[in-house]
C-alpha cells in the first residue's frame, strides 16, 4: 500500500499512524486532496467539525468542485457524525450538502469514527484496489466519440489527472503524444502537477509491464 499525504495533514496525527502500521507514505504539498491511495483514490479528508464549518464559510462546493475537476477518483471521507457536532446547522441543511455532494459533484463520501478508523478504511480500499485491479475494467463504462473527448479520456488515464489538468497538458504540450513524452521537469511545470504527480507519471509511461 502506498499513500502520498499532504504535509498540512501532520497535526491530525493520521500519517504518524499510517507510519506505524508499515504503510508507505510520500508526504508532500498537495494542490488537491489530502490523501492518494495507491495512485489511484483522492481522499479530502474533514472531520465532522471542518465539514460543517467549510460549509458556513463558503469553502465546502468550491474544494469538492476543484477536487472532482482535477482528480479522476474524488473521495470525501468525514470524520465523526456532522449531525452531532454542537455546531448551529440545521439537519436539512447537512443533509442537502451531503446529497448535493454526491448527486450533482458525483464525489462519493465515507464515514469514519476517529483517525485510527480512517487509517484503516484507507487500508481497505487499498486492498480492494489491488484485488480487483485485474479482474473488473480500470476505466469502465463511459467512452468518448469525439477526437478532442478522446485526447482528454486518454490524459485523464494518468496518476492524479483530472479533466482540467489533462485540459492545461494539451494546451501546454499541444498533442497527447508529445504530454506523454514530457519530462518530469517539464510536466512539473503545468499548474496542478506536483513533483511526487509527475514522478508517478514518468512511472507509469516508463515502467516495463508486469503481469498481476
Amino acid at each position: 500500500m502506498k499513500v502520498t499525504a499532504d504535509y498540512r495533514e501532520r497535526p491530525s496525527g493520521i500519517i504518524d499512524l499510517m507510519i506505524q502500521a508499515g504503510i508507505d507514505v510520500t508526504i508532500d504539498k498537495m494542490t488537491y486532496g489530502d490523501y492518494i491511495v495507491n495512485d489511484r483514490v483522492t481522499i479530502e479528508r474533514k472531520t465532522a467539525t471542518d465539514f460543517l464549518l467549510s460549509l458556513i464559510d463558503g469553502r465546502l462546493f468550491k474544494q469538492v468542485g476543484r477536487l472532482r475537476n482535477n482528480t479522476s477518483r474524488p473521495l470525501l471521507l468525514i470524520e465523526g457524525n456532522p449531525f452531532r457536532t454542537g455546531l448551529n446547522v440545521s439537519r436539512s441543511a447537512i443533509q442537502g450538502a451531503l446529497l448535493n455532494i454526491q448527486t450533482i459533484f458525483y464525489v462519493p463520501i465515507v464515514y469514519a469514527r476517529s483517525g485510527g478508523k480512517s487509517v484503516e478504511m484507507m487500508q481497505h480500499m487499498a486492498r480492494q484496489i489491488e484485488k480487483n485491479t485485474d479482474v473488473m475494467p480500470l476505466r469502465s463504462g463511459y467512452r468518448p466519440r469525439k477526437l478532442a473527448s478522446r485526447q482528454l479520456y486518454i490524459l485523464q488515464g494518468l496518476p492524479g489527472i483530472g479533466p482540467l489538468i489533462a485540459k492545461r497538458l494539451l494546451k501546454r504540450f499541444g498533442s497527447v503524444s508529445k504530454a506523454l513524452m514530457a519530462p518530469v521537469e517539464r510536466l512539473n511545470r503545468v499548474d496542478g502537477i506536483g513533483l511526487v504527480t509527475a514522478k508517478k507519471i514518468r512511472e507509469v509511461l516508463d515502467s516495463s509491464w508486469r503481469v498481476p
